[in-house]
């Protein structure tokens, strides 16, 4: 797949949905400049550090490098659609569209389970939101509806379905 640096109008598009979970402070810290796509049939953006952009410099095409950040939407080119290891790189910053939730929940959204509104210690915001154990670890992406939390994505996907 051949790679390149993102388009100003790509770094737009992906500062538009951070700001759905991250302030702008957060957003002025946050090095754009390690991202990068690689693009193949869609636009998928990793998250690399300066070395292996460096090195990559020796290659005109790769399979792949970095932490897989997201991916340009092949319906709509100007929606991004933030990955389970995305959200874990901003997971620091998150403090807008969260829940916190306890043991049983956390348990529960591991296994790929909804967590149900007896489980929430904590939420802010609706629609999709980030979900954390009691201690700030972040578990994975869900979507509020006001009574329970649909498990999106998960940590716990990985030893279940990603190998």
């Amino acid at each position: 797949m051949k790679f390149r640096a993102l388009t100003k109008k790509e770094i737009e598009i992906i500062k538009h949905e951070l700001k759905r979970f991250v302030d702008e402070e957060y957003l002025k810290t946050f090095p754009f400049e390690n991202l990068y796509a690689l693009v193949g049939n869609w636009i998928n953006v990793v998250y690399a550090t300066k070395e292996v952009i460096e090195n990559l410099k020796n290659f005109d095409d790769v399979y792949g490098f970095g932490v897989m950040f997201g991916e340009f939407s092949r319906k709509h080119k100007n929606r991004f659609l933030l990955s389970l290891e995305g959200m874990s790189l901003i997971s620091d910053g998150i403090c807008k569209n969260y829940a916190i939730v306890n043991e049983k929940g956390e348990t529960m959204f591991l296994y790929g389970r909804d967590v149900f509104k007896s489980s929430i210690l904590e939420i802010h915001g609706k629609g999709k939101v980030a979900g954390f154990n009691k201690h700030r670890d972040f578990l994975g992406i869900g979507k509020y509806d006001g009574k329970m939390i649909k498990n999106i994505k998960d940590k716990g996907w990985y030893p279940r379905e990603g190998g």
